[in-house]
């Protein structure tokens, strides 16, 4: 799963940094505000104080910092027994990869049209 969460990482940043540079940074800075997350929050149950929602981690996995919880998940060995939060985070990473493949498209269609 690591390997495969770093070779996601490095693909989608490098397409987006094709099609829309300024989006590879928002990316990027999701994914490092996802890890962030899974730290403090891996960080706040060891220590018993206020946990980060499963809703916020969630949400951040959907806009793109998928590659990031899968990468907390398996250094921080966190969130890792819960089987439904582990089912709503590849359903995260679905609808990703759709919305991802259909920016694409967008993107590079009339490109492809002008090859034709």
């Amino acid at each position: 799963m690591n390997k495969f969460a770093w070779l996601m990482l490095i693909i989608f940043g490098t397409i987006i940094a094709i099609i829309q540079p300024w989006l590879a940074g928002v990316y990027g800075l999701i994914n490092v505000i996802t890890f962030g997350l899974y730290y403090r929050d891996k960080s706040a149950a060891k220590c018993g104080r206020w946990r980060v929602s499963e809703n916020t981690l969630q949400l951040f996995a959907l806009m793109g910092g998928w590659p990031a919880a899968l990468l907390g998940q398996y250094h921080l060995r966190h969130k890792t027994q819960k089987s439904s939060f582990k089912r709503i985070l590849w359903g995260c990473i679905l609808l990703n990869s759709i919305g991802f493949s259909l920016l694409c498209y967008q993107q590079l269609q009339p490109r492809l049209m002008v090859y034709l």
